[in-house]
């Protein structure tokens, strides 16, 4: 693994209910170095946002978690280390894609999957640990589908192997997302946010776009995404030409 820190202290565990799960155990076991990696093949329990599960069909995709001590983080700014994971994401999706000689429009859905030709292809769920007002420690966790060619309870996911037709080898796959993550960290402790927003705003799906959108009050409105606040609220701008600010569970794409 060509990595300074990220992802050099691996522990590989052959079946999991969840990485991150297993990382919040062991956290309260012993320390953890910066940039740790826990990964399994075998995960029978992923969670996602909003109480979700994930999907993931034994020995082909890849389930996984980081440790990160992020104390130069302040809780302010929780929603960077979304913005990285995603961009992250992004990057090795790119990577592998372009390495196959295949383009496909690769964008990041707020606030925390990424998608390939409007289809979700990875997710992820990250966990804070707060201190006063920085992270102490945060918990990673990402999925990627990888070589499933069926999925029964995601009807709109794809993966890997659909769009190459071809098996990736997983470990490969895990190496390269420690390098573009770590890429990506690098990046936010040399606090180049200008460039990290910039990237992120390029690759927001549906930015500029009017589209439908509905509450959980089940109110349909049409919006025009105009970006992500910096605590990590949707900005989106209405009809009245009023820009408003959605939380998580605030809004829904339709």
């Amino acid at each position: 693994m060509k990595t300074l820190f990220i992802g050099q202290n691996a522990i590989y565990v052959k079946s999991l209910a969840s990485t991150n799960t297993y990382a919040s155990e062991l956290l309260r076991q012993i320390a953890l170095s910066d940039g740790s990696l826990i990964y399994t093949f075998e995960q029978e329990k992923g969670r996602g946002q909003r109480g979700n599960s994930w999907e993931s069909e034994p020995n082909k995709n890849v389930t996984l978690s980081l440790v990160l001590h992020p104390s130069f983080i302040t809780s302010q700014h929780q929603f960077l280390l979304t913005k990285i994971t995603a961009l992250a994401v992004a990057d090795l999706m790119a990577e592998i894609l372009q390495t196959h000689g295949i383009l496909h429009q690769i964008r990041i859905k707020w606030p925390n999957d990424i998608y390939v030709n409007d289809k979700k292809i990875a997710g992820i769920l990250i966990e804070n640990y707060l201190r006063e007002t920085t992270i102490q420690q945060a918990i990673v966790g990402v999925g990627i589908n990888v070589n499933q060619a069926v999925f029964q309870t995601a009807p709109n996911a794809i993966s890997l192997f659909s769009l190459l037709h071809q098996t990736i080898d997983l470990q490969h796959c895990i190496a390269l997302f420690c390098e573009c993550f770590e890429a990506r960290y690098l990046q936010l402790k040399n606090n180049k946010l200008e460039q990290l927003n910039a990237d992120y705003l390029s690759l927001l799906y549906r930015i500029n776009e009017w589209s439908t959108y509905q509450t959980p009050g089940k109110q349909v409105f049409e919006g025009n995404i105009k970006g992500v606040s910096e605590i990590g609220k949707l900005q989106v701008e209405l009809i009245s030409g009023e820009i408003k600010e959605f939380d998580l569970k605030e809004i829904v794409f339709v």
